[in-house]
């Protein structure tokens, strides 16, 4: 009986936070539909498709993974996508010291006209840029080619987007003739117009190498 009674504390504090939580993504899911609509954009609390265009870097590694606060709409003359990605990194091993933790990105697509060749730019890690280092010493590899690895055809970085590289310190991915950038943290409304703005510049730095749109 005594451990009985004990216990009804505990479920009383797992049930108030269970109610907080709920209550709490209730009033934030709210916000931004209604953010959304300000801006004339459409929003939608989940999408399970998007998971399928989030395979290889920065989606590679994460358990349980999420697609939620899905904002589309029209900016400039190109569609956009933008949503909160999530997924759980480190081990439920409660002795571990890597605990289990979901960490989140929010992240910013661009429609593109016809169809585009996949491209990804990505960040070499420290022992990336030190074994390039040392390959490209020799034939006087660039700064950017030591910082930054190309999946996809070389020949697409013109001038134009390499600097908007250097310049923005950003890595992108151009999948399904969409451009898509990505920013550590929860989705935040306020960051979608800045981020489709340097995606507008992306591509129209991309647009002097990919084939023009076809007409039918």
């Amino acid at each position: 009986m005594s451990q009985w009674l004990l216990g009804i504390p505990s479920v009383v504090l797992i049930g108030g936070y269970a109610y907080w939580y709920f209550r709490n993504y209730r009033k934030r899911r709210d916000q931004y539909a209604a953010a959304a609509a300000e801006h004339g954009w459409a929003y939608q609390e989940r999408d399970r498709d998007l998971l399928g265009r989030c395979h290889g870097y920065p989606f590679n590694d994460g358990r349980r993974p999420r697609a939620w606060h899905v904002v589309t709409g029209t900016n400039g003359d190109r569609e956009f996508t933008s949503f909160e990605y999530s997924a759980v990194f480190g081990h439920d091993d409660a002795e571990s010291s890597d605990r289990a933790e979901r960490q989140f990105t929010q992240v910013f697509a661009l429609q593109l006209p016809g169809a585009a060749p996949d491209l990804t730019v990505r960040p070499r890690g420290m022992l990336g840029q030190l074994a390039h280092g040392l390959k490209t010493s020799s034939s006087g590899g660039s700064d950017f080619d030591r910082s930054w690895a190309v999946d996809g055809a070389p020949a697409d970085l013109t001038p134009q987007v390499r600097s908007w590289v250097t310049t923005h310190r950003q890595p992108f991915r151009l999948v399904a003739g969409q451009l898509w950038t990505w920013a550590d943290g929860r989705m935040d409304l306020a960051r979608i117009e800045p981020a489709l703005n340097d995606l507008h510049q992306l591509a129209d730095a991309l647009s002097r190498q990919l084939p023009p749109p076809r007409i039918s």
